[in-house]
């Protein structure tokens, strides 16, 4: 099987086909006549490059999540503070690295 130049235009639509119409890869492959691999490639692609454009967060959550890190940051702390306190022997139980 050998390679062909697909139009943009054609790559948009297929694309379009997986990411909002929410058809499968075989199924939007099959529509179009495009190879899967390919067709699997320019989606990655087009996900890589609109990531940030439909992740964005609210304010209100964005607090939330702000406070839950400086949560974590705090009880983390303290955790490190209680492992500092603990005989030599159970230190190896509790303070292994991940």
């Amino acid at each position: 099987m050998g390679f062909r130049n697909v139009p943009a235009e054609e790559k948009a639509e297929a694309v379009r086909l997986v990411v909002e119409m929410n058809y499968s890869v075989p199924k939007a492959c099959e529509q179009m006549g495009v190879g899967p691999t390919a067709l699997r490639r320019w989606v990655r692609a087009w996900r890589k490059e609109h990531e940030g454009a439909t992740q964005t967060t609210r304010p209100q959550d964005q607090e939330l999540i702000d406070s839950l890190k400086a949560r974590l940051e705090l009880l983390e702390a303290e955790n490190d503070v209680l492992k500092k306190q603990l005989p030599s022997h159970l230190r190896a139980l509790f303070c292994r690295r991940k």
